[in-house]
């Protein structure tokens, strides 16, 4: 029997995902996982979001279980320098693929050379929110959506 999984997001990255969602070009293999998640979960304010759950702002270790490779992501709202400290945008397809997710945790998504399956190694909540929006709303960041 399949075991229920149910992702945990805050609601500025509920309302990202929606609009991931409804985006042109989002493949039918996530939109179909992406549908799935979201009417399933479970909704929290970020003072109540687990420390071991990715969001904005989050650094994950993850390991891509099909190439064998194991690296570290900073996601962050605005557009990142990728060179600067791994980070990568909230629009970026990995971040999308990230959320609501807690270390331990795998999952399948589609990137641009197929389905990779993931895993989080770890996840930590980034203490310096120096890179956030004067406001906590990030809706706009979808911008260079995949």
């Amino acid at each position: 029997m399949k075991k229920f999984f149910q992702l945990t997001l805050t609601i500025n990255d509920f309302k990202l995902l929606m609009k991931y969602y409804f985006t042109l070009g989002i493949s039918a293999f996530n939109k179909r996982k992406l549908f799935n998640e979201l009417n399933s979960a479970r909704i929290v304010s970020k003072d109540n979001l687990p420390l071991n759950v990715a969001c904005a702002g989050s650094k994950v270790l993850v390991r891509n279980i099909d190439k064998m490779q194991t690296y570290s992501v900073h996601i962050v709202v605005n557009n990142p320098d990728k060179a600067k400290m791994n980070r990568i945008s909230l629009s970026d397809p990995l971040a999308i693929a990230l959320l609501g997710y807690s270390d331990g945790d795998q999952t399948e998504w589609e990137m641009r050379d197929g389905i990779n399956r993931i895993e989080l190694v770890s996840v930590h909540q980034s203490k310096d929110e120096s890179w956030l929006p004067l406001t906590e709303d990030h809706n706009n960041s979808m911008s260079n959506a995949v």
